[in-house]
Order: C-alpha cells, then structure tokens, then sequence
C-alpha cells in the first residue's frame, strides 16, 4: 500500500465526515467506495493524527470528527 494513497483515500474520509455527523464503517465504505482494507487503513491514519475518532454506542462501532 502505497502512503500516497492512504493519505487520498483519508482525504475523501474526512470529507465525507465533514457533511455528517456519524457514520459505520458500512456507511462509509458505500459512500467512499473504497475496498475494506484502503478504509481501514484510511481510517487508522485519521484516527492517529487526532482527525477522526471512533466509538461505540448500543453495541455499534461509529466514526466521527471530534467535538
């Protein structure tokens, strides 16, 4: 994987995150159309710059910019 690409694909990411308030990783990958691993990776990148967290509410993993 090149880290060109994972820096894209956080790109697209965050700006789908930018129009809403929360997503699944399922929301997002329909809506990034991006393969599970580009997310993954895309995701794992934001979340350790600060840029994008995750958590968890009635047992669902959600994704979000933080307050």
């Amino acid at each position: 994987m090149n880290f060109a690409l994972i820096l894209k694909n956080s790109r697209t990411v965050y700006d789908i995150l930018l129009h809403r308030t929360r997503c699944t990783f399922d929301q997002l990958q329909r809506l990034c159309h991006l393969a599970s691993t580009d997310l993954c990776l895309a995701l794992a990148h934001l979340i350790r710059e600060k840029v994008v967290e995750q958590y968890c509410e009635r047992q669902v993993v959600y994704y979000r910019l933080p307050a």
